[in-house]
Protein backbone atom coordinates (compact mmCIF):
# COMPACT_ATOMS: atom_id res chain seq x y z
CA UNK A 1 0.00 0.00 0.00
CA UNK A 2 1.59 3.28 -1.10
CA UNK A 3 1.79 6.12 1.40
CA UNK A 4 -0.33 9.27 1.20
CA UNK A 5 2.70 11.21 2.47
CA UNK A 6 4.01 14.01 0.28
CA UNK A 7 7.28 15.80 1.04
CA UNK A 8 5.82 19.19 0.12
CA UNK A 9 2.64 18.80 2.21
CA UNK A 10 1.42 17.66 5.58
CA UNK A 11 -1.09 14.82 5.23
CA UNK A 12 -3.22 14.43 8.34
CA UNK A 13 -5.63 11.61 9.11
CA UNK A 14 -8.82 12.60 10.95
CA UNK A 15 -11.13 10.04 12.52
CA UNK A 16 -13.54 9.40 15.35
CA UNK A 17 -16.51 7.29 16.26
CA UNK A 18 -19.90 7.72 14.66
CA UNK A 19 -21.42 11.17 15.50
CA UNK A 20 -18.19 12.25 17.22
CA UNK A 21 -17.92 15.52 15.29
CA UNK A 22 -15.19 14.60 12.82
CA UNK A 23 -17.09 16.17 9.91
CA UNK A 24 -17.46 19.38 11.92
CA UNK A 25 -13.72 19.34 12.65
CA UNK A 26 -13.04 18.77 8.94
CA UNK A 27 -15.14 21.85 8.10
CA UNK A 28 -13.09 23.92 10.56
CA UNK A 29 -9.87 22.71 8.92
CA UNK A 30 -11.30 23.81 5.56
CA UNK A 31 -12.04 27.27 6.99
CA UNK A 32 -8.47 27.40 8.19
CA UNK A 33 -7.19 26.82 4.65
CA UNK A 34 -6.53 23.07 4.50
CA UNK A 35 -7.43 20.86 1.57
CA UNK A 36 -10.06 18.59 3.11
CA UNK A 37 -11.14 15.16 1.87
CA UNK A 38 -14.07 13.20 3.28
CA UNK A 39 -13.83 9.47 2.57
CA UNK A 40 -17.59 9.17 3.18
CA UNK A 41 -18.26 11.76 0.44
CA UNK A 42 -15.76 10.13 -1.91
CA UNK A 43 -17.30 6.70 -1.28
CA UNK A 44 -20.77 8.06 -2.08
CA UNK A 45 -19.44 9.48 -5.33
CA UNK A 46 -17.75 6.18 -6.18
CA UNK A 47 -20.94 4.21 -5.45
CA UNK A 48 -22.81 6.41 -7.93
CA UNK A 49 -20.57 5.27 -10.80
CA UNK A 50 -22.15 2.58 -13.00
CA UNK A 51 -18.95 0.49 -13.16
CA UNK A 52 -18.71 0.41 -9.37
CA UNK A 53 -22.44 -0.32 -8.99
CA UNK A 54 -22.06 -3.32 -11.28
CA UNK A 55 -19.18 -4.68 -9.18
CA UNK A 56 -21.15 -4.18 -5.96
CA UNK A 57 -24.27 -5.75 -7.47
CA UNK A 58 -22.27 -8.80 -8.59
CA UNK A 59 -20.58 -9.24 -5.20
CA UNK A 60 -23.47 -8.43 -2.86
CA UNK A 61 -26.63 -8.91 -4.89
CA UNK A 62 -27.65 -5.25 -4.60
CA UNK A 63 -26.24 -1.76 -5.12
CA UNK A 64 -29.11 -0.03 -3.29
CA UNK A 65 -27.73 2.18 -0.48
CA UNK A 66 -30.32 1.22 2.16
CA UNK A 67 -30.07 -2.48 1.38
CA UNK A 68 -26.26 -2.33 1.42
CA UNK A 69 -26.26 -0.62 4.82
CA UNK A 70 -28.52 -3.35 6.17
CA UNK A 71 -26.32 -6.09 4.71
CA UNK A 72 -22.92 -4.79 5.83
CA UNK A 73 -23.99 -4.02 9.38
CA UNK A 74 -25.34 -7.57 9.77
CA UNK A 75 -22.54 -9.51 8.08
CA UNK A 76 -18.79 -9.10 8.49
CA UNK A 77 -18.23 -11.04 5.25
CA UNK A 78 -20.51 -8.70 3.27
CA UNK A 79 -18.85 -5.66 4.83
CA UNK A 80 -15.44 -7.02 3.85
CA UNK A 81 -16.66 -7.68 0.30
CA UNK A 82 -17.83 -4.07 -0.04
CA UNK A 83 -14.60 -2.72 1.44
CA UNK A 84 -12.58 -4.87 -0.97
CA UNK A 85 -14.31 -3.07 -3.84
CA UNK A 86 -14.33 0.47 -2.45
CA UNK A 87 -11.09 0.82 -0.46
CA UNK A 88 -8.64 0.45 -3.38
CA UNK A 89 -10.68 2.99 -5.36
CA UNK A 90 -10.79 5.34 -2.37
CA UNK A 91 -7.04 5.06 -1.85
CA UNK A 92 -6.44 5.91 -5.50
CA UNK A 93 -8.81 8.90 -5.37
CA UNK A 94 -7.37 10.29 -2.10
CA UNK A 95 -3.84 9.96 -3.46
CA UNK A 96 -4.84 11.79 -6.66
CA UNK A 97 -6.49 14.63 -4.70
CA UNK A 98 -3.43 15.02 -2.46
CA UNK A 99 -1.18 15.22 -5.50
CA UNK A 100 -3.46 17.73 -7.23
CA UNK A 101 -3.79 20.30 -4.44
CA UNK A 102 -1.26 23.09 -3.99
CA UNK A 103 -2.27 23.64 -0.36
CA UNK A 104 0.40 22.90 2.29
CA UNK A 105 -1.86 20.71 4.39
CA UNK A 106 -4.35 17.97 3.48
CA UNK A 107 -6.76 16.57 6.07
CA UNK A 108 -8.30 13.20 5.21
CA UNK A 109 -11.41 12.30 7.21
CA UNK A 110 -11.66 8.51 7.33
CA UNK A 111 -14.08 6.76 9.74
CA UNK A 112 -12.03 3.53 9.52
CA UNK A 113 -8.61 5.21 9.52
CA UNK A 114 -7.13 2.84 12.12
CA UNK A 115 -9.27 -0.20 11.36
CA UNK A 116 -8.22 -0.14 7.67
CA UNK A 117 -4.55 0.60 8.47
CA UNK A 118 -4.61 3.97 6.69
CA UNK A 119 -3.07 5.67 9.74
CA UNK A 120 0.28 4.30 8.55
CA UNK A 121 -0.04 6.29 5.30
CA UNK A 122 -0.27 9.75 6.87
CA UNK A 123 2.14 12.10 8.64
CA UNK A 124 -0.03 12.56 11.72
CA UNK A 125 -3.40 11.29 12.99
CA UNK A 126 -6.14 13.02 14.98
CA UNK A 127 -9.10 11.41 16.71
CA UNK A 128 -12.20 13.37 17.74
CA UNK A 129 -13.81 12.14 20.98
CA UNK A 130 -17.30 13.40 21.75
CA UNK A 131 -18.64 13.99 25.25
CA UNK A 132 -20.84 10.92 25.97
CA UNK A 133 -23.38 13.22 27.68
CA UNK A 134 -24.17 14.83 24.33
CA UNK A 135 -25.01 11.53 22.58
CA UNK A 136 -28.82 11.72 23.07
CA UNK A 137 -28.91 15.14 21.40
CA UNK A 138 -26.65 13.96 18.57
CA UNK A 139 -28.84 10.89 17.99
CA UNK A 140 -31.95 13.07 17.86
CA UNK A 141 -30.27 15.42 15.39
CA UNK A 142 -29.47 12.49 13.06
CA UNK A 143 -32.83 10.77 13.68
CA UNK A 144 -31.09 7.60 14.92
CA UNK A 145 -32.10 5.26 17.74
CA UNK A 146 -29.62 4.18 20.39
CA UNK A 147 -29.99 0.58 19.17
CA UNK A 148 -29.11 1.57 15.59
CA UNK A 149 -26.14 3.59 16.83
CA UNK A 150 -24.87 0.64 18.91
CA UNK A 151 -25.31 -1.76 16.00
CA UNK A 152 -23.20 0.42 13.70
CA UNK A 153 -20.64 1.34 16.36
CA UNK A 154 -19.85 -2.35 16.97
CA UNK A 155 -17.99 -2.41 13.65
CA UNK A 156 -15.53 0.30 14.70
CA UNK A 157 -12.84 0.44 17.34
CA UNK A 158 -13.98 1.87 20.70
CA UNK A 159 -12.95 5.44 21.52
CA UNK A 160 -10.30 4.33 24.01
CA UNK A 161 -8.49 2.24 21.39
CA UNK A 162 -8.69 5.02 18.78
CA UNK A 163 -7.26 7.50 21.29
CA UNK A 164 -4.34 5.17 22.10
CA UNK A 165 -3.37 5.04 18.41
CA UNK A 166 -3.81 8.76 17.70
CA UNK A 167 -1.06 11.37 17.74
CA UNK A 168 -3.54 14.07 18.79
CA UNK A 169 -6.95 13.88 20.50
CA UNK A 170 -9.64 16.56 20.18
CA UNK A 171 -12.34 16.49 22.87
CA UNK A 172 -15.69 17.62 21.48
CA UNK A 173 -18.10 18.84 24.13
CA UNK A 174 -19.25 21.88 22.14
CA UNK A 175 -18.67 23.11 18.60
CA UNK A 176 -16.89 26.16 20.01
CA UNK A 177 -14.48 23.91 21.90
CA UNK A 178 -13.84 21.79 18.81
CA UNK A 179 -13.23 24.92 16.70
CA UNK A 180 -10.72 26.12 19.31
CA UNK A 181 -8.92 22.76 19.20
CA UNK A 182 -8.55 22.97 15.42
CA UNK A 183 -7.32 26.58 15.62
CA UNK A 184 -4.81 25.74 18.35
CA UNK A 185 -3.55 22.74 16.37
CA UNK A 186 -3.12 24.80 13.18
CA UNK A 187 -1.29 27.56 15.05
CA UNK A 188 1.13 25.07 16.60
CA UNK A 189 1.70 23.29 13.29
CA UNK A 190 2.25 26.62 11.51
CA UNK A 191 1.42 25.29 8.07
CA UNK A 192 -1.95 26.94 7.54
CA UNK A 193 -2.33 30.69 7.18
CA UNK A 194 -5.73 31.53 8.67
CA UNK A 195 -8.27 32.40 5.98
Amino acid sequence: MMSFRNKSKWVIGLTGSMLSGKSTALAYFARYGACTLSCDDLARELRSRHTVQRKIQAALGTADKAQLANLVFKSAAKRQALENILHPLLLKEVRAQIKKTDKPCVVVEAPLLFEAGWDKLTDLNIVVLADPKTLPARLKERNLTRAEFNRRARHQWPDEKKAQHADVVFFHATKAQLKKSVERFCNVLEVLPHQ
